[in-house]
């Protein structure tokens, strides 16, 4: 899904969908004085990593700049879990590929990597059930180290492809990465700040026994605190053979199925369905906690808000806003357990929305 192995042979159509699925495992973040950074020192990609995705529904990735806020709380999944993974031996290695170090296997693609600590190149890759292989003779330089906020880099790249060994696809291009936003991303499940979002675009003309076919792949990678690999990525192709109309084909991917040790704010029971059906997106973190919570709520238009806790009973109400008109964006609140006077046990936060109602569990443990 991640290294933008794209190569299209006209035998076989369905090479030309599947190959965009490929991994996630690309640039990994590191912070730097609270905004992150893209290095090799603490993040870089290494043998024996493995990654665990899920597909989502496309979603449009919104506008660069600073101090976004990407609310990306109705996630839909698609039930598709892949997974991809690093190594330093490949099992269908051809002849031509020996200035490697590392190989990631992904969705039946063997892709050859040389990382050092500046970056890392794709150096080709074969797929043995498609019957294919591509070397470059330029390899794509995937990455350069340090990436920041506003960094940007451009390099040209070409090679050659075989298709069942006798029909031979010559291929040039030029691939772009830039790091073009960064801010706060909402998700089903959990809240996370001082996010960095990397653009890459890939746009490649190659020409074989079928004619000519442009290609054009925009993808876009969200790192945020503490997450090794992007926590979220999307993905759209557009395909031009010869003077033919342009086809599109989108993907994206969710990969939360890492160890978090950074800004990750996490809520409880709050499903994608219940995200979906409510429409505003309520998080509650920590959740257990023994002293202080916190809300995070994020308006799409100026709303009435109340805010109300209950005891488990129903029956006890403490008012903590009341018909409070607050503007679009994120808000921020808390609760203070023990100024509270709370004793451990379940209670509920109730948020009114003009006329609709979230109603969020929250549990209070001893300190």
């Amino acid at each position: 899904m991640s290294l933008n192995g794209i190569l299209y042979f006209c035998p076989n159509l369905k090479t030309m969908k599947n190959i965009i699925n490929l991994s996630i495992l690309l640039i990994l973040p590191v912070i730097l004085n609270a905004q992150i950074a893209l290095t090799h020192s603490n993040n870089a990609i290494l043998a024996g990593d493995s990654s665990k995705y899920s597909e989502i529904s496309f979603i449009e990735p919104g506008i660069p700049g600073a101090d976004r806020i990407w609310d990306f709380s109705n996630l839909q999944f698609t039930g598709k879990t892949p997974v991809s993974k690093a190594m330093t031996q490949a099992a269908n290695k051809p002849d031509g590929f020996n200035d490697y170090n590392l190989v990631l296997n992904d969705n039946g693609y063997e892709y050859y990597l040389s990382v050092d600590e500046n970056g890392y190149q794709e150096k080709g890759y074969v797929n043995k059930d498609n019957k294919m292989s591509m070397i470059y003779t330029d390899p794509i330089n995937k990455m350069r180290f340090p990436l920041k906020f506003g960094d940007t880099y451009s390099d040209p790249f070409s090679g050659v492809a075989w298709y069942d060994e006798r029909n031979r696809i010559d291929l040039t291009g030029d691939y772009t990465v830039e790091a073009d936003a960064f801010g706060t991303l909402i998700l089903p499940d959990r809240l996370l700040k001082d996010v960095l979002r990397v653009k890459t675009v890939r746009k490649g003309l190659q020409i074989g026994v079928c004619g000519s076919l442009v290609s054009n792949v925009t993808k876009y990678f969200w790192y945020a605190r503490g997450y090794k690999y992007p926590v979220l990525s999307t993905s759209e192709l557009q395909l031009t053979q010869g003077g033919n109309q342009p086809t599109y084909t989108r993907s994206a991917f969710l990969n939360l199925n890492q160890t978090n040790a950074g800004n990750s704010i996490g809520g409880i029971n709050n499903s994608d369905d219940q995200n979906k059906k409510e429409g505003i997106s309520v998080i509650m973190f920590p959740n257990p906690f023994s002293e202080k919570i916190t809300y995070n709520y994020f308006l799409r238009k100026s709303l009435s808000v109340s805010v109300e806790l209950y005891d488990i009973t129903g029956s006890n109400r403490l008012l903590i806003i009341k018909n409070q008109s607050q503007t679009e964006g994120l808000h921020t609140g808390d609760l203070d357990g023990i100024a509270l006077g709370l004793t451990p046990g379940v209670y509920y936060v109730r948020f009114t929305f003009d006329k609709q109602v979230v109603v969020r569990k929250i549990v209070k443990i001893n300190s």
